[in-house]
């Protein structure tokens, strides 16, 4: 009997990319039995609480509330190197940059979301509004927000799709901190024991560098099966941008950036203390 392993990934691109091969049967999974499961990365990080996935993707803001049950893994990160979610407004707002909007309506994607945390600590106070993040850019046109942060594919291109981009918040991280700014990531329960969390995440990194090595077929397939409306152009830029050496090991710059995420969320109240040395697996 293989031991069934549960996997849940969030459907946007640059995951569906990394979890394609093992997706569709290009690895031999030896003791395995895999199972996939796509959501949105808030209600993954909600569903990672109660221990529903064996391996999932989450917001790296949502881990030091998982920290018990799950370790933090070193492969499958996406990382923005002086890039990240988009601040937009409507393109008649008074708003002239991003420490604007304190005192703000703001949408965000979840307040476990790493984009919800980086906001908090370069914008300072606000008023968070959770949504999905596919309702954001409407809650934005609407006037029900004064702004919104826009994550996954939505980031690409707003202006063309009727926003006023006010931020980056991958920019602006990168001039406050000199630090790429960490989004999102994997962790895997504790609980399947040493030697199964080093062979599920050896399973992990030969998809992503499958994925890599065969990336215009991996490419259509994965954005075959996101959300995202986008061309090949664009998919490419995506897969660029969040997939590529950072996705396969956290180097010591990352690893810096994820505790500055940590401690921004400590100083806000939306986390307690944590030490990124306990939570990796290594």
């Amino acid at each position: 009997m293989k031991k069934p392993i549960s996997i849940a990934f969030s459907p946007d691109t640059d995951d569906a990319f990394m979890v394609h091969a093992l997706r569709a049967g290009m690895i031999d999974t030896g003791d395995y039995e895999l199972s996939f499961t796509a959501a949105d990365i808030q209600e993954l990080n909600s569903e990672a609480k109660n221990g529903t996935y064996d391996l999932t993707a989450i917001s790296i803001a949502a881990y030091p509330q998982l920290a018990s049950d799950y370790l933090l893994m070193p492969i499958g990160a996406s990382i923005g190197d002086e890039f990240g979610p988009a601040v937009i407004v409507r393109p008649d707002s008074t708003l002239k940059k991003a420490q604007d909007l304190a005192g703000q309506r703001v949408a965000v994607p979840g307040l476990q979301t790493s984009a919800y945390f980086a906001a908090r600590g370069l914008i300072g106070d606000f008023t968070a509004v959770p949504m999905s993040f596919l309702d954001i850019g409407d809650a934005v046109l609407s006037g029900d927000v004064a702004a919104g942060v826009l994550i996954h594919e939505l980031q690409l291109d707003c202006e063309q799709r009727g926003f006023r981009k006010l931020a980056d918040l991958g920019r602006l991280w990168s001039e406050r901190f000199h630090l790429p700014l960490p989004l999102g990531a994997n962790a895997i329960k504790r609980s399947l024991g040493p030697k199964v969390i080093e062979e599920v995440t050896q399973l992990l990194r030969l998809s992503i560098e499958m994925g890599l090595a065969n990336r215009s077929a991996t490419l259509k397939e994965a954005m075959r099966s996101s959300k995202a409306d986008l061309d090949v152009t664009a998919g490419d830029k995506y897969i660029s941008m969040y997939v590529n050496r950072r996705s396969l090991a956290l180097q010591e710059d990352v690893r810096q950036a994820i505790q500055t995420l940590f401690a921004i969320g400590e100083e806000s109240g939306l986390c307690t203390h944590i030490s990124l040395q306990d939570a990796l697996y290594e």
